[in-house]
């Protein structure tokens, strides 16, 4: 049955329907997903368009034009935009979003006014991040590329050659570091335009339905195993036909990777002696992955990620008997683009220390390129025309070959190299022997010509071939799920998937590498006691008030596959040695979330280094309490009270004391982190409101810049992933719990503390109010509060 056909005979449900765990019957599991994500498309457009009317300014500086991008018709320039305020509720554009900018200064020329308006924009590499003698402000600002037109219409209706975008610009060229400048006096506001198309939904909702259409074609039918997987994760208990997968016959060294035929990097070898018995189990279930699909759970700290990778490690240190290349390609996915970067980055460092010899690419905004594709074959079948598509990559790569050429700071090769830049990067090291053409090209614009239709398709040719033979020589690429929908999977073939944090994707986010690979395996981690998907949709009255449609299946969509999984205990393994967290920090979310399961990697006598040990001290030394026995305080400040910003919560007298305790902590210098190289320890400053975030980052900005460097701040929302030595945790309300009385936030908030945490609460946080006065203790912070009160750890200061 075609996966649209269901929802033109069924009737929307008027209330919130309760999700299900398992779908012996497929019309359900694509009723419900199909329906909840086309709701879900539309409220995000919606919100785009409110986001568009809302045109919140930003500060920009057009620093020149970008040598070798002009054309007949525009030119482009090098915009740098200051970054706000990670929580200050404007939303700025990542590499992958395509935009327009409207600059607020208008020109006033013989020929009439001009606005520059409605310029297409796409944000960059910031070609000065890595060189030392410029400003840090320059360095962390945001890098765009604008097109701006050649022509212009005059008052009197004549199209007239204008350059207008110079009245503006701040350095003589991109490549003249040393002048260019982000003070008040060139500086420029803009506003964004964004477009409303979702790539996002539209990746998820083809993904469902490639696994479930009828398709005419062989040639565009799911393999297989894809089919397999599916009605596996549809139905985990219910399964007709399981394939095992021996991942251990495929790669023999996995077996014993010390010994020495295989000749294994001693430094893999010590961290795969160094995984502790949880981590051996997960290995040892590889040895029968059913329909190729291997869940493994971990709890905070548990070493997930160094798991994916010491494992991707050894496989790809020597080649599979049945392989048929070098190295068994690997494809990683994380459904946030930062933590991308951090994997890709990684795995970098890892295989660099290791010795191994690897091509690793980051990879961002596949789904644009396919959407901008021009086709070569008119003629065909449509599964044809597809195959033969010409996948545009020409401005990027003009880009990134501009930037290389005319900015001083070249790649950091401590990093993993975006798609881009490892095209570039093997154009230059090939040009003479494989690309002669491009290279002439390429030359003639770098001379100011201006190149005809024919030459411009010679160019989008031949950067499509660099592109496709960079891609099919890749050993390891980091992106994430909707980057790598649809055709990509054609040009690059992996044999392994990871896809980490895999709890906070919803599913058919999860769909998306089932339904175009066919590998040996994939493999999803995480931990569905922390993370879960984010979707939009909230109670109906909210929903009608805002402009939205209601979506009954919004509680679904908050359900993972890894989640779903879990209810049915069809989890493969679970790793739950927490080996993040020292001074007895694990216990009490052990006890609260993970039935006491959780236990610390850390035995008695390491419980307590000497950089926790001083923390212990500093929080004996706060409550005039000696002894505590745990490294984590509950602290409530006389005066306490919340206070509205926007449509957000801080607290004044939470900010002030929090930020204090933050600066004695950074002139101690016994306060020392506790993991990697001797130094200061950090800081992460946690709340749940967005108003609060922005109050402390406000406050942070004003911090020497050495102190800046070793404290961040972020929502609860956004510090899955993140630690830090100490966490200053501010609840900030005053009158309620608000949302942090939810077990996987909670969580989250509670396991980011390597050696110590600070949660500043007040106590009617601990209490439910139903009519009047009448109260019950809400579930998960009166635990934390009467926790803290039987141990001593609670101070009223």
């Amino acid at each position: 049955m075609a996966a649209s056909s269901d929802s033109a005979v069924r009737v929307l449900p008027e209330r919130t329907v309760a999700p299900l765990f398992a779908f012996p019957d497929q019309d359900e599991f694509v009723w419900r997903h199909e329906q909840g994500t086309l709701i879900e498309l539309h409220n995000e457009q919606e919100a785009i368009r409110r986001m568009n009317e809302k045109r919140s300014p930003l500060k920009a500086w057009p620093i020149a034009t970008i040598p070798g991008l002009t054309t007949s018709f525009s030119k482009s320039w090098l915009f740098l935009v200051r970054i706000p305020a990670t929580e200050a509720g404007v939303a700025f554009p990542s590499l992958t979003d395509r935009f327009t900018i409207d600059m607020e200064s208008k020109i006033d020329r013989p020929e009439g006014t001009f606005s520059l308006v409605h310029l297409p924009a796409a944000r960059v590499q910031n070609p000065y991040e890595g060189l030392d003698a410029v400003d840090s402000s320059i360095k962390t600002c945001a890098a765009f590329k604008v097109d701006v037109p050649r022509s212009w219409q005059s008052d009197s209706g004549i199209n007239v050659e204008l350059d207008l975008m110079s009245n503006f610009q701040t350095a003589p060229s991109i490549s003249d570091a040393a002048n260019i400048t982000v003070g008040h006096r060139k500086c420029q506001v803009i506003t964004i335009k964004w477009d409303t198309f979702s790539l996002t939904f539209e990746a998820e909702l083809a993904a469902l339905r490639h696994l479930t259409n009828e398709h005419r074609l062989n040639e565009l039918k799911p393999h297989n195993m894809s089919l397999k997987a599916f009605h596996m994760i549809r139905d985990f208990n219910n399964v007709p036909f399981i394939h095992s997968r021996d991942l251990f016959e495929e790669f023999p060294q996995l077996n014993n990777p010390a010994h020495f035929s295989h000749r294994i990097s001693r430094v893999l070898v010590e961290k795969f002696k160094a995984l502790n018995a949880d981590h051996r189990a997960a290995f040892e279930g590889l040895r029968d992955i059913p329909n190729n699909v291997y869940f493994v759970n971990g709890c905070p700290g548990a070493g997930k990620t160094e798991w994916n990778m010491v494992l991707g490690a050894i496989i790809q240190s020597k080649k599979s008997p049945k392989g048929r290349r070098r190295h068994t390609p690997i494809l990683f996915l994380v459904d946030i683009n930062k933590t991308v970067d951090d994997a890709a980055n990684r795995y970098h460092s890892l295989c660099r220390t290791a010795g191994l010899k690897l091509r690793i690419i980051r990879m961002h905004g596949w789904p644009y390129e396919m959407r901008n594709s021009s086709k070569l074959n008119k003629g065909g079948s449509r599964g044809q025309r597809e195959t033969e598509s010409e996948l545009d990559f020409t401005k990027k790569f003009l880009t990134i070959a501009s930037l290389s050429r005319h900015s001083t700071s070249g790649r950091n090769q401590n990093e993993a190299p975006t798609l881009d830049e490892a095209s570039w990067e093997y154009f230059e090291q090939h040009q003479d022997g494989c690309f002669p053409g491009l290279k002439k090209l390429l030359a003639r614009m770098e001379g100011g010509e201006a190149l005809g239709t024919d030459d411009w398709q010679a160019i989008r040719r031949q950067v499509s071939f660099l592109y496709r033979t960079v891609l099919s020589q890749a050993d390891f690429i980091a992106t994430t799920p909707v980057a790598a929908c649809g055709g990509f999977s054609k040009l690059f073939e992996p044999d392994l998937i990871f896809m980490d944090e895999a709890p906070h994707a919803r599913e058919l986010t999860t769909l998306i590498p089932i339904a175009y690979y066919s590998p040996l395996a994939w493999i999803f981690t995480g931990d569905v006691k922390q993370t879960r998907p984010f979707v939009k949709s909230s109670g109906i009255r909210d929903m009608e008030s805002d402009g939205m449609k209601f979506n009954p299946f919004a509680e679904q969509l908050r359900v993972s596959t890894m989640a779903r999984a879990a209810a049915v205990n069809a989890l493969n393994s679970k790793l739950l040695v927490n080996k993040r967290a020292y001074g007895n920090l694990h216990r009490l979310p052990s006890k609260m979330f993970y039935g006491g399961e959780m236990m610390s990697g850390h035995d008695e006598a390491s419980m307590y280094p000497p950089s926790a040990q001083h923390l212990k001290e500093y929080l004996e030394e706060l409550g005039g309490v000696p002894n505590v026995d745990e490294n984590r305080v509950v602290v409530r400040l006389k005066g306490s009270r919340e206070t509205m910003d926007r449509d957000s919560f801080w607290n004044p007298a939470h900010h002030e004391w929090l930020s204090q305790q933050a600066q004695h902590l950074l002139r101690d210098e016994a306060f020392r982190t506790v993991t990697g190289p001797a130094g200061g320890g950090t800081i992460m400053i946690a709340t749940p409101y967005s108003a609060a975030a922005r109050q402390y980052q406000a406050e942070v900005r004003r911090w020497p810049r050495k102190w800046q460097d070793r404290v961040e701040v972020l929502t609860v929302d956004k510090a899955q992933g993140n630690q830090a030595d100490v966490v200053l945790l501010d609840m900030v309300r005053t009158t309620r719990a608000g949302f942090m009385d939810d077990a996987q936030r909670l969580n989250v908030a509670m396991t980011r503390a390597r050696q110590a945490e600070v949660m500043v609460m007040h106590h009617r946080m601990t209490m439910k109010y139903v009519r009047g006065d009448m109260g019950i203790k809400t579930q998960h912070l009166s635990q934390v509060w009467d926790d803290a009160v039987e141990g001593r750890r609670m101070f009223s200061l």
